[in-house]
């Protein structure tokens, strides 16, 4: 019983993590194990290495996720001395000087050489380099609204300091949520760099580089209490099923209009200058005689 886990038999290990193409679709990856296996993939062939289970927490949703290629991970053999069968029960960061001798990472590792493994933005470092670099080398300027006014996308208020910033970061996307005293932020960002960021003020930027959709089964409800500017720059169409309601102290309408069906007007209409409530008309003659012009 020497090999029985939880008594003699209990061995830790560390190492980096290789690969995680798991053809079980379990979230297994493959760990180069320092102590364990060399550095010399002629000597120990990436696809040689054994597969790591991940263990999860249990008092959390079911998490279908694994570490990526370049993450240091530790654990324990669940057969001992054995050395067979590694389990992973956490990821600790490092700063990788370079991958396994005589070749890379089997998929590439996300890790830059000579850089810590904790995300750029936890730790406010080439940040150029980040979305929030790429949000605020792409801002949207001097949007006209109509009456001549424009507005612009404001750029991101991003001033953490670690480690306030809380980050998920996968190969793909990145969540943020920044606690920097006086700069906290919510930051979500798609791999397209379709975003939306909460700012220190609660003030929100959402940018969709795709379409968008939205689909309501019941009712939508939106009160702006203050000014709302909306730009089309292509062309614009409503349909509405019923009947469209509106209100306001006055309508200004800058263009041509053109009706297909009834105007029904509970009030005076003036075209032009001239009243249809009150108009005249010159030269009114008996018969059947042609009036003038509307006066």
């Amino acid at each position: 019983m020497e090999n029985f886990i939880g008594k003699d038999g209990f061995y830790w290990w560390l190492g980096v993590v290789d690969s995680r193409n798991d053809p079980l679709n379990l979230g297994r990856c493959r760990v180069r194990i320092f102590g364990h296996h060399t550095d010399n993939t002629s000597e120990m062939p990436n696809d040689k290495l054994p597969w790591a289970l991940p263990c999860y927490s249990p008092n959390t949703a079911w998490i279908s996720s694994s570490p990526i290629p370049g993450d240091y991970v530790f654990g324990y053999f669940n057969d001992g001395k054995s050395a067979q069968f590694p389990v992973i029960i956490g990821v600790f960061p490092g700063i990788p000087k370079s991958g396994p001798t005589g070749a890379a990472f089997s998929e590439g590792s996300h890790y830059p050489v000579g850089e810590p493994t904790t995300s750029r933005l936890y730790r406010n470092e080439k940040i150029d380099q980040t979305p929030i670099g790429y949000h605020n080398a792409n801002l949207d300027i001097g949007v006209q609204t109509a009456g001549g006014g424009s507005w612009s996308e404001p750029a991101s208020q991003y001033n953490t300091q670690p480690p306030y910033n809380n980050v998920i970061e996968t190969i793909a996307h990145v969540f943020e949520m920044d606690d920097t005293p006086g700069a906290e932020r919510v930051h979500l960002n798609h791999k397209a760099n379709t975003f939306f960021e909460i700012a220190p003020d609660g003030s929100m930027v959402t940018k969709i580089q795709g379409d968008n959709y939205a689909i309501y089964v019941k009712d939508d409800n939106i009160h702006i209490k203050g000014t709302c500017n909306i730009t089309v720059d292509g062309n614009a169409n409503f349909y509405v099923g019923g009947t469209m309601t509106g209100q306001a102290t006055s309508w200004n309408l800058t263009g041509d209009v053109n009706v297909t069906g009834k105007i029904t007007a509970t009030g005076d209409v003036v075209g032009g200058g001239i009243s249809l409530d009150n108009h005249v008309h010159g030269g009114v003659k008996a018969g059947s005689d042609k009036t003038s012009t509307p006066q």
